[in-house]
């Protein structure tokens, strides 16, 4: 079932290309995430790849220079379509059921596409797509810093709501994703809310 959903992800990117191409490109995300499991990409060489996936070497360069390169090229891919998801959600993310509402999507996509995800979130030193991630989400939901000042500690919330939200996603992931996005979500948002009305001593 992972697999496939994340098989089907990636169909909707390159649903452009030929059926062959589409399949060959398969072979090797499939082959890149199972030894990213294993070892960094520092490590993983083009052959190794290549024979994971039963591709010829000679076929891979035909889509990509190397190993790096087509690691910049999936995290363009899945940019592309989770910028749709996280970034142009229609909502009042002040009014809690909403941004409620949009941690139930963000927890729901992370749940149908759970190794895509997970390959997306791991604090892994070659993978930024996560902080750009974070960076393009920054400007939707109401940004902290522009609320308060910098002696403020709440200027930092949004930084510490949009960390968690990515930290919290991945461990529950790990753990077998027991609780239910909706309940999930409605944690987070609460504690984004709650956070928000911290008081310091000289407001008391």
């Amino acid at each position: 079932k992972e697999v496939t959903a994340m098989a089907d992800f990636f169909e909707l990117v390159n649903r452009g290309e030929d059926r062959r191409i589409r399949k060959t490109k398969k072979a090797l995300r499939q082959s890149l995430f199972k030894l990213l499991e294993e070892k960094p990409i520092s490590q993983i060489t083009v052959t190794e790849l290549a024979t994971a996936a039963d591709v010829n070497r000679s076929t891979f360069y035909i889509y990509y220079n190397d190993v790096y390169d087509m690691m910049d090229k999936i995290q363009e891919e899945i940019y592309s379509i989770l910028v749709r998801i996280l970034v142009f959600f229609q909502g009042d993310f002040s009014n809690l059921s909403e941004f409620t509402l949009y941690c139930t999507k963000f927890l729901e996509f992370c749940r149908d596409n759970y190794e895509l995800c997970r390959f997306v979130m791991k604090n892994d030193g070659n993978n930024q797509l996560a902080d750009r991630l974070k960076l393009a989400i920054r400007n939707v939901v109401p940004d902290s810093a522009k609320t308060y000042d910098t002696e403020d500690p709440r200027y930092y919330l949004t930084t510490f709501a949009l960390s968690g939200m990515i930290a919290v996603a991945l461990n529950w992931m790990n753990d077998g994703m027991k609780i239910p996005p909706a309940d999930m979500a409605k944690f987070m948002a609460s504690t984004y809310t709650l956070g928000s009305k911290f008081q310091r001593e000289s407001e008391y």
